[in-house]
């Protein structure tokens, strides 16, 4: 075999066709699975597969274009496109190859920016120092973000390059759409109301109902907390001649992390208290 060469895996090619007529499917759904899976679907698609019984409201045909789910091998990347008609086997199907290049490509270009932001803790290190006494002003702070993010994009692994936070998304049951929603999450610093603030920006395909928004702030408080954000606590930043450790997260009540317009109508409510409530 020529390794040089490229390689499309097809079901077979055509003999003496006539004509290629194409028609428009519309994904509803797609949904990664090992290849081990992607091996067992494809090798036998008559038979009863739980990810097509769990989805089997996202296909049908209504009249005039067939609603599908995109199954695809999240290692090698080729998928399957189902309508089951109801069914909890692959009725209609076709093989794509390079499924998911193409869905990611789609991803990519038609997500729209969501702002999840988030008071940050800097801690300067001083050596033989107490630790509560080494908080960084964040106002002060604001002219290193462009070091800062420097320090959070080295910080983050490989295999987070793409979809940050994202990557280490679990759904937690079948209706959980969020995986197929927000493509990517990277967090970031930025100057917000003349102080240096958390930033995660998301990608997000669609529209996000209450539950799903609810279900992205605690995910990615929890990693702010215990995952990500642990590990780039840990991590020695050198900043403006010193070193210094950049949390996303704190214990105090004041913490939060909030849509970008809540986040700023916060603000505003916390200067309009300190001011007794005048504006």
């Amino acid at each position: 075999m020529n390794e040089e060469k490229m390689i499309l895996n097809l079901p077979y090619l055509e003999r003496k066709a006539i004509s290629f007529t194409t028609h428009e499917y519309i994904v509803e759904k797609a949904l990664p699975v090992s290849n081990y899976r992607f091996r067992q679907i494809t090798a036998d698609p008559m038979q009863d597969y739980q990810e097509i019984q769990d989805n089997i409201d996202n296909m049908y045909y209504d009249g005039h274009q067939y609603h599908c789910l995109l199954i695809y091998d999240k290692e090698n990347g080729d998928g399957l496109l189902v309508e089951s008609e109801g069914y909890s086997y692959a009725r209609y199907a076709q093989y794509i190859p390079q499924a998911k290049l193409i869905w990611e490509q789609f991803a990519r270009t038609h997500a729209h920016e969501m702002r999840l932001c988030c008071p940050l803790e800097i801690y300067q290190h001083i050596d033989n120092y107490p630790h509560d006494g080494c908080i960084a002003d964040n106002a002060e702070m604001a002219r290193y973000a462009d070091e800062i993010n420097i320090g959070i994009k080295e910080n983050d692994l490989p295999e987070e390059q793409e979809r940050g936070l994202m990557h280490w998304y679990h759904p937690d049951g079948e209706d959980d759409e969020l995986e197929n929603k927000i493509y990517s999450a990277h967090c970031s610093v930025e100057v917000i109301e003349g102080e240096l603030t958390g930033v995660i920006t998301a990608k997000v395909i669609g529209e996000l109902s209450d539950k799903d928004m609810s279900k992205i702030i605690r995910y990615c408080s929890g990693q702010l907390s215990d995952g990500w954000g642990e590990s780039l606590e840990q991590k020695y930043l050198k900043i403006g001649g010193s070193e210094i450790n950049v949390s996303f997260w704190n214990s105090s009540d004041d913490w939060r992390l909030l849509p970008e317009k809540a986040y700023l109508d916060s603000l505003t409510q916390s200067e309009d208290m300190g001011m007794g409530g005048l504006s």
